[in-house]
């Protein structure tokens, strides 16, 4: 069962957006990361600097697009994803975010807001226009997230600071580089064979701590959520069993992370955390909805 679910997920997260936005830059991409410079290898990027290749870094946007790649514009076309871009966006959907005086303190400030889970270091200025700079994280020679940070006084973004982020493409996290995973706000699980699973098909990750939920780790299977709440912080919503007896019908998943093992209920509404020491019961919530922190 869950097999067929990652393998179905699997084929729809191939899907070759990146290959049809890519076609004919693969040049344009390996040229790029010959000349860039690593942000922890250099001094403050210079955004008319002649070493850094002049491309095209605006196309308009598509709000709100099913299809992330549409919303991260020109991003979106200076990443390769094995699996499809994950994720993306731009000013207009997130608002100004990570203004600075120069280019490389807007791109420092936006990392640092972990707004969407991405990098927090690793980056280099690949490319320029005359109000744009491009940096790119890659894994090897292959770029997996794009951020594009524009100067607002020719853009026309609303910002008073001079630069900011105007729009971002991201592979799935499961495709950056496995030194990096602590960096992240969601854990990359690994499956039965050891591969990293894709973040659309399973992943956690810890709540919010302007909300106190910091105790509470939240599980996702595609598309259902489970919540290990030792402290009962979300007890009205969710019970918890730190000492449950596995099913005997219950359903190994394959999924791992860290030494515990997922396995799921005959009615997919418990997930249980199996480790060499004991088994967890995160039940999915009661509520209609996913839980959330606001």
């Amino acid at each position: 069962m869950w097999g067929d679910i990652a393998a179905e997920r699997l084929i729809w997260c191939n899907y070759p957006t990146v290959n049809r936005r890519l076609m004919g830059m693969s040049r344009l991409v390996v040229s790029l990361l010959l000349s860039g410079c690593l942000l922890a290898a250099c001094g403050g990027t210079d955004p008319g600097d002649a070493a850094i290749p002049l491309v095209d870094l605006y196309e308009q946007p598509v709000a709100d697009a099913p299809d992330p790649a549409e919303r991260a514009g020109a991003a979106a076309d200076y990443i390769e994803c094995t699996y499809g871009i994950s994720n993306g966006g731009w000013s207009g959907d997130f608002g100004p975010s990570g203004t600075a005086s120069n280019p490389d303190g807007a791109l420092g400030r936006f990392l640092n807001m972990d707004l969407f889970g991405l990098p927090g270091e690793g980056y280099a200025a690949q490319g320029r226009d005359a109000d744009r700079l491009l940096y790119t994280y890659s894994v090897g020679e292959s770029p997996k997230v794009a951020i594009i940070v524009a100067d607002t006084s020719a853009s026309g973004l609303d910002s008073a600071e001079g630069w900011t982020v105007e729009t971002y493409a991201t592979c799935d996290p499961a495709e950056y580089d496995p030194s990096i995973d602590d960096q992240l706000s969601v854990d990359v699980w690994l499956d039965a064979q050891g591969n990293r699973v894709l973040t659309s098909i399973v992943t956690s990750f810890q709540g919010g701590d302007h909300c106190g939920w910091q105790s509470v780790t939240f599980l996702v299977l595609g598309d259902r959520q489970y919540i290990g709440d030792p402290r009962g912080v979300l007890a009205d919503v969710v019970w918890f069993d730190d000492h449950a007896t596995l099913p005997a019908d219950a359903t190994d998943t394959g999924y791992h992370y860290e030494g515990r093992h997922l396995w799921m209920s005959a009615d997919a509404e418990v997930a249980y955390l199996v480790d060499s020491n004991r088994v967890e019961a995160w039940p999915a919530p009661t509520s209609a909805s996913p839980v959330a922190c606001a």
